[in-house]
């Protein structure tokens, strides 16, 4: 089934040491625990390609709901993440994309 959803989003991307990735997964999961309900979806990923960058993305039910996110501790604490374990490389955002969505129900968790 295809839905089309109106996608509030931010994505912050920079680089984390080795020594130091152990570190910062565990503040972003931290983080992602005390972040609200308007969240749809949060996740952190690793760039196969370009060692050590990592991205974090979220999207939001609302406009406001990513604007009081952006407000908040927890934002503060990932982005704060970034800053102070890594090197911030980019902060984007969007409010009101047009986004298409497919959702499969056959969905396998690897990292459980």
């Amino acid at each position: 089934m295809i839905e089309i959803d109106d996608m509030h989003f931010v994505k912050i991307s920079g680089m984390v040491s080795d020594s130091k990735k152990s570190e910062f997964i565990h503040t972003v999961k931290f983080a992602c625990n005390l972040m609200s309900t308007a969240c749809m979806e949060r996740s952190l990923s690793h760039e196969m390609l370009e060692e050590n960058t990592y991205y974090f993305f979220s999207s939001w039910s609302t406009e406001s709901a990513l604007q009081e996110f952006m407000q908040s501790n927890e934002y503060q604490l990932i982005r704060g993440a970034y800053d102070a374990i890594g090197t911030l490389n980019k902060i984007e955002f969007g409010y009101g994309n047009k986004i298409r969505r497919i959702r499969i129900n056959h969905f396998t968790n690897y990292f459980s």
